[in-house]
């Protein structure tokens, strides 16, 4: 998959070519972000904790080698319910709503976020003009890694990249430690995921995603 999406152009290349109106969104603190998050067992992070250990997954900036970089963070999050639970149990296509004492945490930013469109969401075709493609949502994290670092250094007026989840298709960020001072002091809602009153959304998201649940 990687052989699909060419290496980046340099930082250099990338900060001349800058980001048009249109290949930036602009996230609204109305519009809320959700997140599953493990609770026990080793690596776990708060709700709001940006992960500085990488890099791991598709949009990871951290620096090679994989190690603790302290002054890069890195947040995942979903538009939807659905699209958090399909990112956070794709391995092994089964919502787990025990192991690890699972939640599911809605958010709303206290301030608007600049999010690099990679995916055409907005309808523009960042990825394309820069000598990309879209690709980005799903190529081998390697490659997709080695994008974010250099978006990361090319652009330092952005919060994050917004770009379309491989497994429900919904709209997706991952933000960086720029946008740390977006985080409000509580979330909207954090439940459990073995609370009784996600029982209807993870069913109806286990039916969408052809995932199982234990």
């Amino acid at each position: 998959m990687g052989s699909m999406l060419p290496p980046p152009p340099s930082s250099a290349v990338l900060r001349d070519a800058g980001v048009l109106p249109d290949e930036l969104i602009t996230w609204q603190p109305a519009d809320l972000v959700w997140r599953v998050h493990r609770t026990t067992g080793g690596h776990v992070l708060p709700w709001n904790g940006m992960r500085t250990f990488g890099p791991i997954l598709r949009f990871d900036h951290h620096p090679l080698p994989r190690a603790e970089h302290l002054t890069y963070g890195i947040w995942y999050g979903a538009s939807g319910p659905r699209g958090a639970l399909a990112e956070a149990f794709q391995s092994a296509r089964v919502i787990d709503r025990q192991h690890g004492g699972p939640y599911l945490t809605g958010l709303r930013f206290q301030r608007p976020l600049r999010l690099l469109d990679v995916s055409g969401i907005g309808g523009a075709a960042w990825a394309t003009r820069v000598g990309g493609n879209h690709a980005l949502d799903s190529a081998a994290h390697g490659r997709t890694q080695h994008w974010a670092r250099t978006i990361h250094r090319a652009h330092d007026d952005l919060d994050g990249i917004i770009y379309r989840g491989r497994f429900a298709g919904s709209v997706c960020v991952a933000l960086v430690e720029r946008a740390t001072d977006a985080f409000p002091a509580r979330p909207e809602l954090s439940l459990p995921l073995a609370h009784p009153a996600l029982d209807g959304p993870i069913d109806t998201a286990a039916n969408q995603l052809g995932y199982t649940i234990t």
